[in-house]
Formats: structure tokens, C-alpha cells, sequence
């Protein structure tokens, strides 16, 4: 099986340089605030009762991810302006136990149980897949393939079929502000697919999809939302969003589209 690798797996976060003078220094409070006081009472819920990490979401896939995300370690990341990248909390490791291990029973859902974290295999299109399957949601409405431009092409297809009433709607990025239970997805270019003729579509999205994450909560102007073998672990990125709670771009990423859950 051809596997993609995730875009979000990134390995370095933001820091600002040491100043050397009181000039550098004055340049870069606004940014030592942002990472010491501002990230910090966003990701604890923007001071309200309650961190971010005590609110399981409703929504019955939000909360499948958030049980896994919460098992492991609560991996957490921040997208968007002076914090992009910075890593909140670091979480259990895909070649660490029991991720490891859990790793086969999200490829298992895929058809490749044998498959783990020690087996070099990107597994986020199979933690996916495992989500929907244990949240109820059935083959036949969410596709237990373990490639992102796998489910999304079929989610695409089944969409040409049965238009609105599909289990799952694809939307560009612009178009749409995600939910608990959506898809964010990234991929080598952006929403091209969106106004393609249908064969042209489905081949960009199977070719260019390179990783979705599950939305679970949108608060503080960031889109919460889990996915796997990000940082190498089952990590909550926090993405930035507009006004009307729909994603930005911001460096390093490109979004590519938002499959809203409709099951």
C-alpha cells in the first residue's frame, strides 16, 4: 500500500533568540509574552473554569479522539503567528509502549493488524480510520483505508452519488467553518480539486491528500483538533481561524479541504 507521509509531522517548534542587547530585547518581548502568559491561559480555556484538556467534546468521533489523545499523553502543538509550532506538551512516542502497540489495532481496522510503531509505516490515515470505526460510523459511510487520498477520494465519490445526503461532505477550505467530529485536511496544494471536473478531482485529492486531523473543539480563535503520528505520538493542534471560525494559512502548511461530518 503506497502511504503518505504527514506534512504535520514536524519536528521543530519556535523559539525566540537569546537578545544580545536591551534593543533585541525590547523586539522580542511581545513574542517571550505570546509563549509565557498568552499560550499558556489560551490552552488552559482563556481563563475560564475548566482547561481545554477537561472539556471532552460531545460529539461521539471528537470524543474517540480525544479518549486516545488523552491516553497518551495529550500531546499538544500551536499553529499560526509567533507560536507556530510550539509544542505545548510531548506525549507518548509511536515506538513507545503502549502507543506502539496501539498502533497495530489502528492499522488492524485497515486490514494490517501486524503493523505498529516500530514498523516505520505512517499510521494518521489509519488512526482515521479507526476513530470512525469505534465511534460507530460504518464502512460504508467512512472507508476503513488506512491512506488519507484513499478515504478521501471514496468520500468523494459516494458525495458525487448521493450529493447532500451523503454520510460525509467535502468543502475547500474557505467555504466551510469546521465542527467536532469534521475533517481538517492538509495536502501538497491547495483546494484545486474544488471546482475540477469529477475525474480530475478525485485524482488530485487521492494524489495530493497528505493528512487530516478530527476536530474536536473551536475556541479562543484556534480549531482543536487530533490526529496521529503527529510528533510522533497522538497529538491536539491548535490551528488559527478567522471570524467566522474558518482555518487560515499560516507557514509551513497548506490547507487543502474540510469534510464535514454529517452521521
Amino acid at each position: 500500500m503506497n502511504i503518505d507521509t504527514p506534512s504535520v509531522d514536524v519536528r521543530a517548534c519556535w523559539q525566540p533568540p537569546a537578545p544580545r542587547s536591551s534593543h533585541a530585547f525590547g523586539h522580542w518581548l511581545p513574542a517571550i509574552f505570546l509563549i509565557v502568559v498568552i499560550v499558556p491561559w489560551l490552552l488552559s480555556g482563556c481563563g475560564g473554569s475548566g482547561g481545554y484538556a477537561d472539556r471532552p467534546p460531545s460529539d461521539r468521533v471528537a470524543y474517540t479522539a480525544w479518549q486516545e489523545w488523552t491516553k497518551f499523553g495529550r500531546s499538544t502543538v500551536v499553529y499560526g503567528g509567533q507560536a507556530n509550532g510550539y509544542v505545548n506538551r510531548s506525549g507518548v512516542t509511536e515506538r513507545s509502549e503502549p502507543l506502539s502497540s496501539k498502533i497495530g489495532d489502528y492499522w488492524g481496522s485497515c486490514g494490517h493488524p501486524s503493523w505498529n510503531g516500530r514498523s516505520s509505516k505512517p499510521w494518521s490515515g489509519a488512526f482515521v480510520a479507526w476513530t470512525m470505526a469505534h465511534s460507530g460510523v460504518s464502512a460504508s459511510e467512512f472507508p476503513r483505508d488506512g491512506r488519507h487520498g484513499g478515504y478521501l477520494a471514496s468520500l468523494y465519490d459516494r458525495q458525487q452519488q448521493r450529493g447532500r445526503s451523503a454520510a460525509f461532505v467535502l468543502h475547500a477550505p474557505n467555504e466551510y467553518s469546521p465542527r467536532p467530529g469534521d475533517l481538517v485536511c492538509t495536502g501538497t496544494s491547495g483546494p484545486t480539486w474544488r471546482h475540477a471536473d469529477s475525474r480530475t478531482a478525485r485524482r488530485r485529492i487521492d494524489s495530493t491528500a497528505s493528512h487530516c486531523d478530527i476536530v474536536t473543539a473551536l475556541r479562543g480563535g484556534y480549531v482543536q483538533a487530533i490526529g496521529g503520528n503527529v510528533k510522533n505520538s497522538v497529538t491536539m493542534s491548535l490551528f488559527p481561524v478567522d471570524s467566522r471560525g474558518r482555518l487560515v494559512p499560516f507557514a509551513g502548511k497548506t490547507w487543502f479541504m474540510v469534510v464535514e461530518k454529517r452521521v
